[in-house]
């Protein structure tokens, strides 16, 4: 049929103007194939609790590329999203745990240790910048932070470890605060603790004046030198009196010791590992006045002094070492009732064959343990399971108050928008049993071998990226960022 008054185009022109429609088309679909190269990835968690320390809500997450994008219900997927689906499961913030030890001291580094810490549903790990003789405080963590970008999945902060208090040190406070790694860390265990105090308080007022969170491992060295005196001098050096060899009172009185220090200096102090009800106490009373932070760690919790006395007691050295299970559970009243801040492992991994070498003794120890990987499902299943402790207060104890204290809120320890996509899928039903052939860490034994816990992460996702799932870690080393912290602040 002819169209009146419009006339037919030639083949010439037909095939011309095809030519140019389909280099407009390609030109579109390439261009739309661009976009979607370049437009960051989505994730989208159905039919979640999301858990945050302030409730727990039924919702749905959308994660586009390493950021929460929107929490809300009924959300539908953008093209090419993955959605995972979370029905009968928790989404908790990322786990972080801000006490660790992996460099070379250990038997891990940070690609064994982010291995066990993202099967367990940490994503954020601190460790430790330890100042070697001649080099400069910020120089040590310039070298870890090489070592963060080759090795680490996990995140990473870094806490430099100093002493004794020089100038030099106290000087270092605000470019440490600038560098974006604002904390360091003091052994009160130290000999020569009580004759570098006037220069320890000058180091305390740089780093408040800094923004510099101090970690207190709190002992008084010369009352353990002390106990160490008598107990050789009666032929008692065998770990089966390495608690004696480290009394409760030398924790307390170091304690008392850096609550007046926090409390005079008004700077930020972190206790770390605090182990007895009498230091809790302590505290307690100090922290009304003072800008002072209490962690635990795992071993407290679920393990007494009696594991000190068998033919394996070197398997369950820490320091300071077990208690009674009095103190026991006074720390878990604490983490009920808002004493202590933190749980984190401490974790220090060695080999069964370091930790028994029959050389050691109460003044040569090998102290700490692995606990990366299994520090969330124990505490879950003991605390949240067994005592009925409130979901958002695990997640404080776990992730929140810990991204509060050292400067990484409101990225990191909270699930909201805008906040780095660390989330963690977690079954609180499933049951299973801990063994050191499942733990990831380059320990090869458990203190906690054999026991049962119900509740156990199933996903783990970093910074958008889905790095543990199926009980693998997928997540590739060098992945892991050395995350810059704001100075402290109240």
């Amino acid at each position: 049929m002819r169209l009146e008054g419009l006339p037919m185009p030639s083949r010439r022109d037909a095939i011309e103007s095809f030519a140019v429609t389909g280099a407009l088309l390609t030109s579109c679909g390439m261009a739309a194939l661009a976009a979607a190269a370049q437009a960051p990835p989505e994730l989208l968690i159905r039919g979640g609790r999301v858990v945050n320390g302030d409730g727990v809500r039924e919702a749905d997450v959308r994660i586009v590329g390493e950021t929460i994008a929107e929490i809300g219900t009924r959300l539908r997927p953008g093209a090419g999203a993955r959605v995972i689906e979370a029905a009968r499961r928790l989404l908790l913030p990322g786990g972080i745990d801000p006490h660790t030890h992996l460099h070379p001291s250990f038997a891990d580094d940070l690609t064994s240790g982010s291995m066990a810490a993202l099967a367990g549903g940490i994503t954020t790990v601190g460790t430790f910048a330890n100042v070697e003789k001649g080099e400069a405080p910020l120089a040590a963590v310039e070298r870890m932070s090489a070592r963060v970008r080759a090795e680490a999945i996990a995140d990473v902060i870094l806490h430099v470890a100093a002493w004794a208090p020089t100038p030099e040190l106290t000087a270092a406070m605000t470019a440490l605060a600038e560098f974006g790694q604002p904390s360091v860390k003091v052994f009160m265990t130290r000999i020569d603790f009580g004759a570098q105090l006037p220069a320890f308080i000058q180091q305390l007022e740089a780093a408040r004046d800094s923004g510099v969170v101090t970690l207190a491992h709190c002992e008084d060295g010369a009352l353990l030198a002390a106990a160490v005196r008598r107990l050789t001098a009666e032929g008692r050096t065998s770990l089966r009196d390495y608690a004696a060899s480290r009394p409760i009172v030398a924790e307390v009185a170091a304690t008392e010791q850096i609550a007046s220090l926090c409390e005079d200096a008004r700077a930020p102090v972190y206790v770390v590992h605090l182990s007895s009800a009498r230091a809790l106490e302590v505290c307690r009373r100090a922290r009304p006045r003072a800008p002072l932070f209490v962690e635990t760690r795992p071993m407290y919790l679920h393990l007494t002094d009696q594991r000190l006395q068998g033919e394996d007691a070197a398997l369950f050295v820490g320091q300071p070492p077990l208690r009674a299970d009095a103190d026991r559970q006074a720390l878990w009243q604490g983490l009920a009732d808002g004493a202590i801040d933190v749980v984190a492992t401490d974790h220090a991994p060695w080999t069964r064959e370091q930790k028994l070498d029959p050389s050691l003794s109460i003044a040569r120890v090998r102290p700490g343990v692995s606990d990366l990987q299994f520090v969330l499902p124990m505490y879950f299943s003991e605390g949240v399971g067994k005592r009925r402790l409130p979901l958002p207060r695990f997640v404080e104890t776990t992730s929140t108050n810990a991204a509060r204290i050292f400067g990484l809120y409101p990225k990191k320890g909270v699930l909201r928008e805008g906040a780095d996509a660390d989330v963690v899928l977690w079954d609180p039903a499933r049951t299973g049993r801990v063994t050191a052939e499942a733990d990831l860490s380059k320990s090869d034994y458990s203190v906690y071998e054999g026991w049962t816990v119900t509740g156990w992460p199933v996903m783990t996702i970093r910074r958008g990226e889905v790095v543990y799932e199926s009980g693998r870690v997928v997540g590739k080393e060098g992945t892991g960022r050395l995350i810059r912290r704001e100075r402290w602040h109240r």
